[in-house]
């Protein structure tokens, strides 16, 4: 009886998770199971590991002044009155000015980004072209990724896939092509490949609109998995730097392939060390990668649609771009938001993102002072 109850709660968890229920039954608010956020999806699924570095970053509080003092306590007004706030971190030039966590999520829970990930997915190709593996963001997926031949993805631009504009159609669930792609890629029901070229086929002309397509994100991981593997490139140009704490997790396919578009899990303190190292190569003058990471985080393509992303009016290399700030945004109300003028850095992770536009309002509010 306990074992029938254990499995019925793992299956309504997995059904939450997946989007299997459309928005609409979910009154039009994405959510997330709790749980499968803060670790279920880094220790009941396959994942590749990504150990704590020997040289850790370190986050120490700040000592406040009085504008930090206000904007923390707006931030603790949020984070308390929004049930579904699981964690939130507000870092300002490298110090903490406010760290907040409700069970089951912990500072040691590694939280789990949903599309968050693709924004790293970018800058590892970024790492890979400053390397010269890649020799051009111009050329051809197909030059770099053989599997993808014969689809939308391989005969679109490395540019094209970072910028959502494969030309592929219309996703039909959050950026996936149907509504349990992230459960069934995760469960091992059916490979990331399968599903690029179930749906591969050319709706519009490659660059012509901006479409969120989880896929055009995988894509790259097939890119980045044949010029030296997701794991080691990962490992190399983003992780070894970044000054991590504790281990970090990211989902695969039944064929060992990363879930790039959604995979990534890594404890909060972690998230806004990543969000530190972004913001820190963006500034540097002079350098492949930092040239990289301001094309990466400034408007490529223009949201006119506003399909998803009503928030920001462009996109980057698989970030999202509004003013002078730039987002990794996951579903069910995961969000990091920087600053790179201000060194402002907002880290939050949810259940259920009902709450988004006051975290919107207070990290502009911050901005501005």
């Amino acid at each position: 009886m306990m074992m029938s109850r254990i499995v019925l709660a793992s299956f309504c968890a997995l059904l939450i998770l997946s989007g299997t229920r459309s928005a609409k039954a979910n009154n039009d608010i994405p959510r997330v199971d709790p749980f499968m956020e803060s670790g279920g999806n880094a220790y009941r699924f396959p994942n590749i590991r990504f150990e704590p570095s020997l040289q850790k970053v370190v986050l120490s509080s700040a000592k406040l002044s009085k504008e930090q003092s206000q904007i923390a306590e707006k931030a603790k007004a949020i984070f308390d009155q929004n049930q579904s706030s699981l964690s939130m971190l507000l870092i300002d030039k490298g110090k903490i000015i406010v760290e907040l966590y409700r069970a089951p999520a912990s500072s040691s829970s590694p939280q789990h980004s949903m599309s968050m990930s693709k924004s790293l997915t970018a800058y590892v190709i970024g790492g890979l072209l400053c390397e010269g593996k890649i020799k051009s963001l111009n050329d051809k997926a197909e030059i770099y990724a053989p599997e993808l031949k014969g689809t939308v993805f391989g005969e679109a631009s490395i540019k094209n896939l970072l910028m959502m504009s494969s030309g592929a159609g219309i996703a039909s669930f959050s950026g996936s092509s149907y509504n349990s792609q992230l459960a069934d890629n995760r469960a091992g029901k059916v490979s990331t490949l399968d599903v690029l070229r179930r749906y591969g086929s050319r709706d519009i002309s490659a660059g012509q609109d901006f479409r969120y397509l989880n896929n055009d994100t995988q894509s790259l991981a097939f890119i980045i998995e044949n010029l030296g593997g997701f794991r080691s490139n990962f490992q190399k140009h983003i992780w070894s730097k970044s000054g991590a704490e504790a281990t970090g997790y990211w989902l695969i396919d039944k064929d060992n392939i990363t879930i790039a578009y959604a995979g990534a899990s890594f404890v909060t303190r972690d998230w806004g060390r990543l969000a530190l190292w972004s913001m820190n190569q963006r500034n540097k003058k002079g350098s492949c990668f930092g040239n990289f990471m301001r094309e990466a985080t400034s408007s490529q393509i223009s949201n006119s649609s506003k399909r998803t992303g009503r928030y920001f009016p462009s996109y980057g290399f698989q970030t999202w771009v509004k003013d002078d700030t730039y987002w990794w945004v996951g579903y069910g109300g995961q969000r990091l938001g920087i600053d790179p003028n201000k060194g402002h850095i907002i880290v939050v992770t949810s259940s259920r993102e009902d709450y988004m536009d006051k975290v919107y309002r207070l990290f502009n509010e911050w901005n501005t002072q």
